[in-house]
């Protein structure tokens, strides 16, 4: 149990842990996009679709859960970006970490507008009123189809689209798959799926921006 505790505790361990619950929120964006997609089917399927994740026993354990691993992550994420802040005192380190200076400064940065989104995104649809004649379906329409209000969900989404692009990249590295005969294909492997789940959300807003509502 100490190894495990030394390893947690080290740079590589919540590196390593910092990308399982990225990996853990990207298998769960997947699933949120597939149900999502159903706005394209119609009221009656979306809404059936919502009012049956309601009736779920697990789904609040699960929505906890979600939020464990995504505070997790967030917490890890200042953490390690406190701790290689201040191990820049060492010429070593320093030049270690000078080199993924960019990456590590547009990760966090993306983070929080990310965290940001979320509050949005729970305020607009998780918590909001659902109670009028079209229920859940009419209150995604009518809110995304607003020009301001689309265009500034896939803003977001595109800066998630990067986050999880560099993200799901750090993840292979922080397993120790890096090397010049398949990381250039990892990487292309990662832009696919980042791209793919950034068109997929991206496509909702744009659809219902060119509808025009109900």
């Amino acid at each position: 149990m100490r190894w495990l505790i030394n390893l947690v505790n080290s740079s590589i361990g919540k590196k390593l842990l910092m990308a399982l619950t990225g990996v853990a929120m990207t298998g769960w964006l997947v699933a949120h996009l597939a149900g999502n997609l159903l706005i394209f089917v119609g009221a009656e399927a979306f809404n059936a679709y919502a009012e049956f994740l309601a009736k779920q026993p697990w789904l609040w354990p699960a929505r906890l859960g979600l939020l464990g691993i995504f505070l997790l992550h967030v917490g890890l994420a200042f953490r390690l970006t406190w701790e290689n802040n201040r191990a820049r005192g060492n010429d070593y380190e320093f030049k270690d970490a000078s080199g993924a200076s960019y990456a590590s400064r547009s990760m966090i940065i993306t983070g929080i507008l990310v965290i940001f989104y979320v509050g949005i995104h729970l305020a607009d649809f998780t918590f909001a009123d659902k109670s009028g004649p079209f229920g859940l379906y009419g209150l995604v329409v009518e809110t995304l189809a607003q020009p301001l209000h689309g265009l500034m969900y896939l803003g977001f989404l595109a800066l998630i689209g990067y986050h999880l692009s560099h993200g799901l990249q750090s993840f292979f590295q922080s397993l120790g798959l890096h090397h010049s005969a398949y990381t250039p294909h990892l990487k292309v492997l990662t832009l696919l799926a980042s791209v793919g789940l950034w068109l997929g959300f991206s496509s909702i807003p744009i659809y219902l921006m060119i509808k025009g509502g109900l």
